[in-house]
């Protein structure tokens, strides 16, 4: 599981299968791998995640579940945060927060506020 540290967006193409298949010839979906919305959010959430004291890792590409964000919470080193993002619905979730709603939702969800 590669270190969101040290990854970069948008990232690389890779040759694994997508969760839910394509709308289209390519990646455009908010919940589509690669496609430049969903680029976008993979990277807000990794950004917030890091601002908030966590360090997120992304796994699962080509999975039958799909690509996923999981995240230790520094402070006690326990996976608190595990989110798929090519569910549609959960993509569309995310998407509908704006900055401090999400971070509310991982407070409340994820810590325990």
């Amino acid at each position: 599981m590669p270190d969101a540290y040290h990854i970069t967006f948008p990232r690389p193409r890779d040759d694994e299968p997508f969760a839910w298949g394509l709308s289209g010839p390519e990646p455009r979906e908010i919940w589509e791998r690669f496609s430049p919305a969903y680029e976008a959010q993979l990277e807000r959430l990794v950004t917030t995640l890091r601002g908030m004291g966590f360090s997120p890792t992304i796994g699962g590409a080509g999975s039958e579940d799909g690509e996923y964000v999981r995240a230790e919470y520094d402070q006690n080193s326990r996976v608190v945060f595990f989110y798929h993002l090519e569910d549609p619905a959960d993509a569309r979730f995310i998407a509908s927060l704006d900055d401090d709603g999400l971070r509310g939702w991982i407070v409340e969800s994820w810590i325990g506020g």
